[in-house]
C-alpha cells in the first residue's frame, strides 16, 4: 500500500482511536525507497501534532537509538516539561474548584492564594496534600519519575525570579544533561537514567501525558541506518551487528511490553534492506521477526493493521469508516483491542492469557506443586526442582509462560520472565541475574521491584529474623558482604542515600569493600565482617539465593523464574553450549554438587524453562553435541572442563528425558478459541465478523497460524466485505547456526573479580 493510505489508517484507527483510549501499539512500515524513510517519519510527526499527541522523532543516524536510556533521553530533549507540568496543575485546581489563571507567567504562590482567598501556606499546604494523593500514589509511574514530577508541578507555582534549583536539575537529570547527582539526591533520586531504569521511565512518561491532558505519546525511530543507509551531507552513526541486535532486542522489548503501557504508539520506519540484508537485517534476530513477520497473508493484500507494512506506490484505498472501531470508551473496549493487537503480533500478552485461558492443565497442575514446593523448601530443607517444557513455533510456549506467571504472582511470589538473548546469554549467571532482577515483577507496581521489596521489609518480623540469623550465619552459604550491607540496611534506615546504595549492590551494581567498611565505622558497629575473594558467576549465584530470601522476609512466596527462548543456545559456541547445558541442570535443580550448584536448596527459588521440540534432533542428535562436548571437554585434561563435562552431560539429559510436551491444537481447543477470539473482534471493533473456515485443519497446523489467520481474514473482510481473502502461509524455521555475535565473555565486564571492587 501506499505511504499515504497507511497514514490514513494510523490517523483513524490508533491516533483516533486506539492510541487515544489508553491502547498501545508497536508498527514497522518498511518503506522500499530508503531516501522516503524521512518522509514518512514526518508525516507520522504531522499526524500526531494534529491529533495533539506528545511527538517524538528518534533517528538512528544521529541517535544510538539502540541504547534505551540514551533513547528516553532523545525522547526527553524534545519534550517540554514544565507545559505538561503546568497543564497538570490547572487540572488540579479545576477538580478542587479553586481558580488558576491560564497562563504560567501570572502564577505565584501570593496571586494564586489571593484569587482563591486564602493564606499562602494553605495554599501550599493543599497543593501539596494533592500532589501526594494522586502522583505519589500513582503507581503506573516508577517512584524516580513521580518524585521529579511533583517537583515540576510545584516549581509551576513559583515565580521565575525565585525558582529553586531542583526543577532545573530534574529536567537535565530527564535529558541525561545533569553531570552530577548531588542536587537530586534530598529529593530522594540517586540514579541517573541507564538502561536499568529507562524502560520503566518511557512507561511513566507515557502515563504521565494523559494525567496532564494529552491523548499520549508517538515516538518515531528510523533504523535505516542499521542497514548502512546514509543521509545526503550528514555524518551518520554505523552499526555492528553487534549493535542492530541490540537494537532489535530493545524493540521486541517494546512489542511484549506494549499491554503494560497506556497511550504509546512507537512506528519504527525502515528501508527495504531491513528485510534482506542477512548481516544487519531482521533475519539476523529471530526473536524480532517472530513478532512481526506476515507469515500467516493474504494472497493480493496487505493487512495495514499487520504489525509490519511494506510501503510502495501501490494504491489502497480504505473507507475512513471502516477503519475506526465503533465502540465506546470503556475500559473492557480498549482491552478488547489490546488482545487483538497482541494476537497480530503472536504474543501472549497478559490481557490475551486472561482472553483466552491456557490449556495445558498437565503443565499448570506440576507448576502449582512447583509453587508449593518453593515455598515450603525454606523450612523443609529441600530442594525445589524446575520445569523443562518443549513445544514447537507457535505452539503456545510463550502463552503457557504468561499463565504460569500470573498463577505465580497470584501465590505472592515475585516473578521474572527472562527471555534468552545476545543481551541475556544462558551461560552467564551475572548477565541472567541482572535480566531476572531487572523484569521482577510485583502485583500493581512499577519501577525497581527489589527497592519496593526492601520498602516491605519488617525488622521486627519473624520472617526477618530467620532471614537475619541465615545471612549472618558463620561459614554459611553466602559472603560476609551481603551480612555486612544487611545490618546497614537495618541500622541505617534514615540514610536514603545509602539504602539506595545497598540495594544497588543487592541488585549487582558495584559497592567496594572500603565503602562498606566506612559505613560500618560510622554507625559503631561491634560486629566484625570477614570479606572473601569471590569471583563474578559466584557473586552472581550468591546473589539470586540472596534476594530470593530477602524477599520471603518481606512477605513474599519466593522468586519464580520463567526462562523463554531457550533454543536460542544452539546457535552458541561450542564451549558456551556446554556453559548453558549445565546452567540448564542447575536451573532445573539437578546439578551435581559444587560450589552453589543448587540455587533451589532452601531458597524459595525455581525456575521452568522452554524450549522447542526440534532441539534435541538438531542440536544434540544432527550436530552431535550429546557426544562431542563431553569428549571435547575431557581431551583437554583441565580438571574444570572435566567438572564441566559431567554438568552438561545432566543438562543434556534433562533435554532429553525430563521434559514436558504441550498439548497440541485438538480440533474442541480450535473451535472453542476460533469462537472466543470472533467475538472479541467483534467487541473490538462494533461489528459482526463473519465465519471464516480460512485455515486448513491438519495435525501440523499450529495455534498461530490459525489465530492470526481468522484475524488477518476478518481484518480485511471489515476493510471492504466485497474481495474475497486467500490466506497463504510461509513456515518460519528455527535457525541453529551458530552466530558469532553471541559469542564472547560479557561476564567479566559486570563484575571484575577482585575482593576490593565487587
Amino acid at each position: 500500500m501506499s505511504p499515504q493510505e497507511w497514514l490514513n489508517v494510523l490517523k483513524a484507527a490508533y491516533l483516533q482511536g486506539f492510541i487515544r483510549r489508553g491502547g498501545s501499539a508497536v508498527k514497522f512500515a518498511v518503506v522500499e525507497e530508503a531516501q522516503n524513510t524521512k518522509l514518512v517519519s514526518v508525516g507520522v510527526g504531522e499526524l500526531s501534532r494534529e491529533q495533539g499527541f506528545v511527538t517524538i522523532h528518534a533517528d538512528s543516524h544521529r541517535t544510538k537509538v539502540q541504547l534505551i536510556d540514551l533513547l528516553f533521553k532523545e525522547m526527553a530533549k524534545q519534550i517540554d516539561w514544565d507545559a505538561l507540568a503546568f497543564e497538570y496543575v490547572k487540572k488540579l485546581f479545576r477538580e478542587h474548584q479553586w481558580q488558576i489563571p491560564e497562563r504560567r507567567e501570572e502564577c505565584c504562590w501570593s496571586s494564586l492564594a489571593s484569587l482563591n482567598r486564602c493564606d499562602e501556606a494553605t495554599m501550599q499546604r493543599e497543593i501539596n496534600a494533592w500532589l501526594e494523593g494522586t502522583l505519589f500514589q500513582d503507581f503506573h509511574m516508577s517512584r524516580e519519575f513521580r518524585l521529579a514530577m511533583i517537583q515540576l508541578c510545584i516549581a509551576q507555582l513559583e515565580s521565575p525570579d525565585s525558582q529553586s534549583k531542583e526543577p532545573a536539575a530534574i529536567k537535565a537529570w530527564l535529558r541525561g544533561e545533569l553531570k552530577q547527582m548531588a542536587t537530586l539526591k534530598k529529593l530522594l533520586i540517586f540514579e541517573k537514567v541507564t538502561r536499568s531504569n529507562a524502560r520503566d521511565l518511557i512507561a511513566s512518561l507515557a502515563h504521565w501525558t494523559r494525567l496532564s491532558g494529552k491523548p499520549g505519546v508517538v515516538l518515531t525511530i528510523d533504523i535505516s541506518a542499521f542497514t548502512g543507509s546514509k543521509e545526503a551531507g550528514a555524518t551518520s552513526l554505523s552499526y555492528s551487528p553487534s549493535a542492530v541486535m541490540d537494537a532489535y532486542e530493545m524493540l521486541r522489548q517494546f512489542i511484549d511490553g506494549c499491554d503494560e503501557i497506556e497511550g504509546l504508539l512507537v512506528v519504527v520506519v525502515t528501508a527495504q534492506a531491513f528485510l534482506s540484508d542477512q548481516r544487519l537485517g531482521l533475519n539476523r534476530y529471530e526473536a524480532l521477526k517472530l513478532r512481526i513477520w506476515d507469515d500467516v497473508r493474504d494472497k493480493t493484500r496487505q493487512n495495514p493493521f499487520a504489525p509490519m507494512v511494506r510501503l510502495t506506490d501501490q494504491i489502497e484505498t480504505f473507507a475512513e469508516s471502516s477503519l475506526l472501531a465503533r465502540v465506546g470508551t470503556r475500559k473492557e473496549d480498549v482491552q478488547h483491542q489490546r488482545v487483538i493487537e497482541s494476537l497480530r503480533a503472536g504474543v501472549p500478552s497478559p490481557a490475551v492469557v486472561k482472553a483466552l485461558g491456557c490449556p495445558q492443565p498437565t503443565v499448570k497442575s506440576k507448576f502449582q506443586q512447583m509453587l508449593q514446593d518453593a515455598q515450603a523448601s525454606i523450612h523443609k530443607g529441600w530442594t525445589t526442582k524446575g520445569m523443562l517444557i518443549e513445544g514447537g513455533f507457535g505452539t503456545g510456549k510463550s502463552h503457557l509462560l504468561e499463565s504460569l506467571r500470573h498463577m505465580a504472582l497470584e501465590s505472592r511470589f515475585v516473578c521474572s520472565k527472562v527471555v534468552i538473548s545476545k543481551e541475556t546469554p544462558l551461560y552467564s549467571p551475572a548477565l541472567m541475574f541482572r535480566a531476572a532482577i531487572g523484569s521482577a515483577d510485583i502485583p500493581q507496581k512499577r519501577g525497581d521491584a527489589l527497592a519496593e521489596v526492601a520498602a516491605e521489609l519488617n525488622f521486627k518480623s519473624p520472617q526477618y529474623a530467620d532471614f537475619y540469623e541465615w545471612v549472618h550465619r558463620q561459614g554459611g552459604e553466602i559472603d560476609g558482604r551481603f551480612a555486612a550491607t544487611v545490618f546497614l540496611y537495618e541500622r541505617m534506615v534514615n540514610d536514603p542515600e545509602l539504602s539506595h546504595r545497598i540495594i544497588r549492590f543487592w541488585a549487582g551494581d558495584p559497592l567496594t569493600d572500603a565503602e562498606i567498611k566506612r559505613y560500618l565505622k560510622s554507625c559503631d558497629a561491634n560486629v566484625s565482617y570477614r570479606f572473601e575473594r569471590v569471583s563474578p558467576m559466584e557473586m552472581a549465584l550468591q546473589r539470586f539465593k540472596f534476594v530470593s530470601r530477602l524477599m520471603i522476609a518481606a512477605g513474599y512466596s519466593g522468586w519464580i523464574l520463567l526462562i523463554d527462548e531457550a533454543e536460542i543456545v544452539g546457535r552458541y559456541s561450542f564451549k558456551q553450549r556446554a556453559q548453558s547445558y549445565a546452567e540448564l541442570a542447575r536451573w532445573l535443580g539437578r546439578l551435581e554438587a559444587s560450589s552453589f550448584a543448587d540455587l533451589g536448596y532452601k531458597s524459595g527459588l525455581a525456575a521452568v524453562m522452554a524450549l522447542t521440540d526440534d532441539f534435541q534432533s538438531a542440536i544434540l542428535d544432527e550436530k552431535g553435541d550429546r557426544e562431542k562436548v563431553p569428549e571435547k571437554l575431557r581431551e583437554t585434561g583441565s580438571e574444570t572442563d572435566l567438572v564441566l563435562s559431567r554438568q552438561a552431560e545432566q543438562g543434556m539429559r534433562l533435554i532429553e528425558c525430563e521434559r514436558i510436551p504441550l498439548v497440541g491444537p485438538y480440533d474442541q481447543l480450535v473451535e472453542e478459541i476460533y469462537h472466543k477470539i470472533r467475538a472479541i473482534h467483534g467487541a473490538a471493533y462494533g461489528w459482526e465478523p463473519p465465519q471464516v473456515p480460512t485455515i486448513e485443519r491438519l495435525s501440523s497446523t499450529r495455534m498461530r497460524e490459525y489465530v492470526k489467520g481468522w484475524i488477518t481474514e476478518w481484518d480485511l473482510t471489515r476493510l471492504d466485505p466485497t474481495q474475497k481473502v486467500e490466506i497463504e502461509l510461509t513456515e518460519i524455521r528455527q535457525d541453529y547456526s551458530e552466530d558469532r555475535e553471541l559469542e564472547g565473555d560479557q561476564e567479566d565486564t559486570l563484575q571484575p573479580a577482585l575482593s576490593e571492587s565487587i
